[in-house]
């Protein structure tokens, strides 16, 4: 467990924002979501948080994805410029998803 901390420090040290929005950009999550090992590791996770109904945590973790997927489809690649349509609806979904977050984990418990 150790050395798979280690290696996410040294990814997270050695690439900045950048970087990571570019690797971020070139994910196909078709790839992602079809790899059994992809669910082997989300299956039992999701099945613990949904038996002990820790579901501001689900919520957080959905809301982290999704705001991934939206950086990939709207930001552009670094160097391009970014269009006043894709900054609308980069900043519109940002705002939807803090809204959603801020409404299911603190309002509604």
């Amino acid at each position: 467990m150790k050395e798979i901390l280690n290696r996410i420090f040294g990814f997270l040290a050695a690439n900045d924002f950048p970087a990571l929005l570019q690797k971020i950009g070139k994910l196909e999550w078709s790839q992602v979501m079809g790899s059994p090992y992809t669910w082997l590791v989300i299956l039992p996770i999701l099945t613990y948080l949904l038996w002990t109904k820790k579901f501001k945590l689900i919520t957080a973790a959905v809301s982290f994805f999704l705001f991934l997927l939206l950086i990939q489809k709207t930001i552009s690649p670094v160097g391009d410029t970014l269009s006043f349509h894709d900054l609308l609806i980069f900043l519109s979904g940002t705002v939807i998803l803090i809204g959603l977050n801020f409404y299911l984990l603190f309002v509604r418990q």
